[in-house]
Order: structure tokens, then C-alpha cells, then sequence
């Protein structure tokens, strides 16, 4: 069954709108942040999404939740279309759509308890509905649910290390028994042993809650581990997309093999040798004709500079926007 479904998404970012841009004749600038993406996530599943900083991982993520405003396109949840709700609808969308945001301390109000802060969307919910000893005995399930003990409810956010942050935004996310979160980074500027912990937690919460995740990460060993199906993303295009096991046992694009040849082994024999890429990331406000990974990659051909490569199946739902599987 289809949760999302984003069809031909666009979301464009302008530069020197301004009077005194204007004044100074600057010029507007379009920033292309997401272009032209499509994708599907599936109830109940890991969605992965992948790619260097800057390739509009996060911005995709932000208008699907309309945080941030779509230039076009169309987003689906549930067959309804979040871009055309209305105030109402939209409130009933994000209670059922939660986010764990990638600044475990920004995101929360270091003038709120820890219980203030998970109870705040239960408030919202009921409007006020629930007594203080319903909402207090719902606070201590929540920090009982991501391992926390019930007295952290009287702390303020300053008072937890950064792995027992992130499980308070879990415990956020997860207050209102939401069907769909995007979890933004969750275990960045995590140890190894804490983040370990907190993936091991949200596998739980996802079987007992029959959660759907959209997991928007650049470490891909994790992702691996996580995700069920992702999708690689490059300058606001996606280049490959499929199963995660498909991309990691056969990838197809030349940008996923060097992203994929970088992830450290345990063993020295599986380790494959690291594909270095030459030159910078272009900038989203001037992207290259034709493929925009043109300019760093490896097996660039002549038409690369000209035609840009479209998403097609190379077999059994794995998707490749490379000119090498296009036979056209």
C-alpha cells in the first residue's frame, strides 16, 4: 500500500528579490533545490534517502511536510494531495505526520520542561481535555517508551546528554501515534554506541507501531541497515532509487559507486577501493546542461553535456538516470 507519493516535485528557492537587488541590478537567481522528483514510500517501510550535503535531501523532506513551500508538483498522502489542504485537513495530515529534527537541542524550548515539551502536542490534540494526571501518566509512557526515566519529565533539555536528546524528540514524534515520520539525520553527533541504541529503538517503535519512515541520512551503512528502499539524490535530481539491497549488490549510477566505494568495511577484503570524485558540487542556481553529474563523473560521454538522462526501470524496480542504461 502507498503512503506517499511524490509526483514531479519542484521546489525553487529565489535569490535577490529584494528592492535593493533590484536597485543594484543584481538579478534574480534561482536556487533549484528539489527538481523534478518522484517517488513512492510504502506503509510500513524504511524509505532511505541519500546523497552529499546540499543535494535537497532535507528540502524534499520539509515540503512534504509543507515546511517549506513547493514551487510544483504533486504530494500524496493517503491519495489525498497535501499541497491542495486546507488549514483543517493540513492539522490532520501532521498528526498523523511526525518529524525528528536533525538539531537535537535547537528544536526543543530550553525555557520547557522535557514533560512540558512531549505533553505540548497531547494539548494540542485534545484541547485540553486531558486532566494533569492523564497527561502526566501519558508523559511517563512516552519516556518509558524511548528508555528514559519517567523523572526526566522535570528536566530541562540543557540537563540530557545528546543521545538521550534525540530519544526525547523521538518520544515528541511518536505522542501522537503518527503513521508516517521523517527522521532528518537522527543519529548525527551521535558515538557509535548511542546511536547504535537509538536505531535499535525506532526499529522497535516501527514493528510495534507499524511506523513508516522516511530516514534522510548521508551515512550509508546506516541507511543500509535501516531502509527497506531508497533513493540517491544529486544536485535536487534523483540518479537511482530501488531496493536497498538491489542498489548495494548491483549499483548502477557512477555517483552511488563512489558514495558506495567510500563507506568503511570491518574486513580488509570486502573494502573496495574508493572512487574519487574530481571537482566541486556545481551550484543549484547554475546546474549543468544535460546530466548534472557530468562535470565530476568518471564516464562522461558527449551527449552527457547535452541530454539529461530520464529515470527508467533497468529491472525489477530499480530506477537509474544514467545515459549507460539508456539505450535511446
Amino acid at each position: 500500500m502507498d503512503l506517499i507519493k511524490v509526483n514531479n516535485l519542484k521546489t525553487y528557492f529565489y535569490q535577490n528579490k529584494g528592492f535593493l537587488s533590484k536597485f543594484f541590478g543584481e538579478g534574480l537567481k534561482t536556487v533549484h533545490a528539489v527538481d523534478d522528483v518522484s517517488l513512492t514510500i510504502q506503509k510500513g517501510r524504511t524509505f532511505g534517502l541519500v546523497g552529499e550535503s546540499g543535494c535537497g535531501k532535507s528540502t524534499l523532506g520539509n515540503t512534504i511536510f509543507r515546511l517549506v513551500k513547493a514551487t510544483s508538483g504533486e504530494i500524496f498522502f493517503l491519495d489525498k494531495d497535501v499541497l491542495k489542504m486546507n488549514s483543517a485537513n493540513l492539522m490532520g495530515f501532521r498528526q498523523n505526520a511526525q518529524l525528528i529534527f536533525q538539531d537535537q537541542y535547537g528544536c526543543m524550548n530550553p525555557r520547557m520542561t522535557v514533560g512540558q515539551i512531549i505533553a505540548e502536542p497531547l494539548l494540542m490534540k485534545a484541547h485540553g481535555d486531558l486532566d494533569n494526571d492523564e497527561l502526566f501518566d501519558e508523559v511517563e509512557r512516552l519516556l518509558l517508551a524511548v528508555n528514559l526515566d519517567p523523572d526526566s519529565a522535570v528536566k530541562f533539555p540543557n540537563e540530557f546528554s545528546g543521545g538521550q536528546a534525540r530519544r526525547i524528540g523521538v518520544a515528541r514524534a511518536i505522542a501522537l501515534n503518527p503513521t508516517f515520520i521523517m527522521a532528518d539525520e537522527p543519529t548525527s553527533g551521535l558515538d557509535i554506541s548511542t546511536a547504535a541504541t537509538v536505531l535499535n529503538l525506532m526499529q522497535d517503535l516501527q514493528d510495534e507501531m507499524d511506523i513508516t519512515y522516511l530516514w534522510v541520512s548521508h551515512n550509508l551503512n546506516q541507511v543500509k541497515y535501516m531502509s527497506d528502499d531508497m533513493a540517491v539524490m544529486y544536485l535536487g535530481k534523483i540518479v537511482e532509487m530501488g531496493k536497498t539491497k538491489d542498489i548495494f549488490s548491483q549499483m548502477a549510477h557512477p555517483y552511488t559507486k563512489a558514495l558506495i566505494s567510500a563507506v568503511p568495511q570491518i574486513s580488509a577484503e570486502k573494502q573496495q577501493e574508493t572512487i574519487f570524485l574530481e571537482g566541486e558540487i556545481p551550484s543549484p542556481i547554475n546546474p549543468p546542461s544535460g546530466c548534472r553529474f557530468r562535470t565530476r563523473c568518471p564516464m562522461v560521454m558527449k551527449k552527457c553535456k547535452t541530454l539529461e538522462p530520464p529515470l527508467i526501470d533497468i529491472g525489477a524496480g530499480h530506477y537509474c538516470a544514467c545515459h549507460l542504461h539508456n539505450n535511446n
